[in-house]
């Protein structure tokens, strides 16, 4: 059976061993790297991937610029456009090895050294011997764009790293992954950290971690807190009217109805024909859930637990509940993936503003709806009125 492209976005469910849609982005012009030694600032970052499963490959990102290396990891700065980030990361060096997920329990100097660079909370320089040039850009729905990848045999830390004391004491303490996560994001840390070193295997009981796909760990870490956050909200008194917020970027319309009711969240992703993921015809999915923890993975994959989110800490910080609606629209200006980030920050940056508010749900949706480029009967009969749900399931 055929897999629409807004539904695969890049994950091969269609059979394919490469995405054409993302074919062409190889050949971009990317760094002249010719291997050999190399020593270069680091972003605090690294990657994972996921092609070989359980043996995978894993290695720094290394920045090829001198100059500010940090802000190539820091998507909640970036401004501009999809050609600006994708120039951005262009510049950054995706160093390779393969290891077995197992390894991250008893890590060797190659990976301690990488998992302490990637905690640290300040770029590092590192000394790397690179054997082989490997490939292209690396881009893909979840993860944000990467520049050229290398094999390498070494790394070194030519300083020491900053690591904070609240996460040495996480990876030598004996807690579950949830419990690790939850305390560290409850502590200040962000979710771009936590997916960090939660894929390279830093949490969790330590007789069990494992490496994790860079991609995997984002939507991971955006479940867990999702979930746990709930658990916090169920008992909020609900929000006492309706609010509207609304935001765009990088070709990406948000809007996003609270309205006074039981929790609830609902997401309709709407791809306007000729954006990245649709090229052929407009595209609309929807998903949503009550307060029970959501059991199936998302049929709209990790942009909904990025968009739930920032929704969930909304609430944590008004103290009270809601339910509600994010209505995504994707132009086809945005014309390259740039990872589920462009979603999360888009719904926090709506919400960091102050919104509409309305007498009644319809209100507000009728203002939204104006603020889409897509008709309303062509999405507006996917939005359910309410979930039911029973608070004694939840805590059973």
């Amino acid at each position: 059976m055929a897999v629409n492209c807004a539904v695969c976005k890049g994950n091969l469910l269609c059979g394919r061993q490469k995405c054409p849609l993302l074919q062409k982005f190889q050949f971009l012009k990317t760094i002249d790297l010719k291997p050999g030694n190399i020593e270069k600032p680091t972003p605090p970052s690294a990657f994972v991937g996921r092609m070989g499963y359980p043996s995978v490959f894993v290695g720094p990102l290394i920045s090829t610029k001198s100059e500010d290396p940090e802000y190539l990891d820091s998507p909640w700065l970036w401004e501009g456009n999809v050609e600006d980030v994708i120039g951005l990361r262009m510049s950054l060096l995706r160093g390779v090895k393969r290891l077995g997920i197992e390894s991250a329990s008893d890590p060797d100097k190659f990976l301690l050294n990488i998992q302490e660079a990637t905690a640290s909370v300040r770029p590092v320089s590192l000394d790397a011997e690179v054997d082989r040039i490997i490939r292209k850009p690396t881009f893909g729905d979840t993860i944000q764009p990467i520049g050229i990848s290398a094999g390498i045999k070494r790394v070194e830390l030519s300083e020491n790293p900053k690591i904070p004391a609240k996460v040495e004491k996480a990876y030598y303490d004996d807690l579950k992954s949830v419990e690790a996560v939850k305390s560290l994001f409850d502590s200040g840390f962000s979710t771009y950290y936590l997916q960090k070193i939660f894929s390279l295997g830093m949490l969790g009981m330590q007789n069990k971690r494992k490496l994790v796909p860079t991609r995997w760990s984002i939507t991971a870490v955006h479940d867990i807190l999702g979930e746990e956050i709930k658990k916090e909200i169920a008992l909020y008194p609900e929000i006492g009217e309706t609010l509207l917020f609304s935001y765009e970027h990088f070709g990406n319309h948000f809007e996003i109805i609270f309205s006074p009711a039981e929790f609830s969240f609902q997401l309709v992703e709407i791809w306007i024909k000729k954006s990245f993921w649709s090229p052929e015809k407009t595209w609309i999915g929807y998903d949503g859930e009550g307060i029970l923890p959501k059991r199936d993975y998302s049929n709209l994959s990790g942009g909904y637990y990025a968009a739930r989110l920032p929704v969930l800490e909304y609430m944590r910080k008004i103290g009270r509940k809601a339910s509600v609606i994010v209505l995504r629209e994707i132009s086809p200006a945005y014309y390259a993936p740039l990872g589920v980030w462009v979603v999360e920050e888009g719904v926090r940056r709506a919400m960091n503003k102050p919104p509409l508010k309305f007498d009644s749900f319809d209100e507000a949706l009728r203002v939204a709806a104006a603020n889409l480029k897509t008709d309303s009967s062509l999405w507006a009969y996917k939005l359910k009125k309410s979930i039911q749900t029973t608070l004694g399931a939840f805590f059973s």
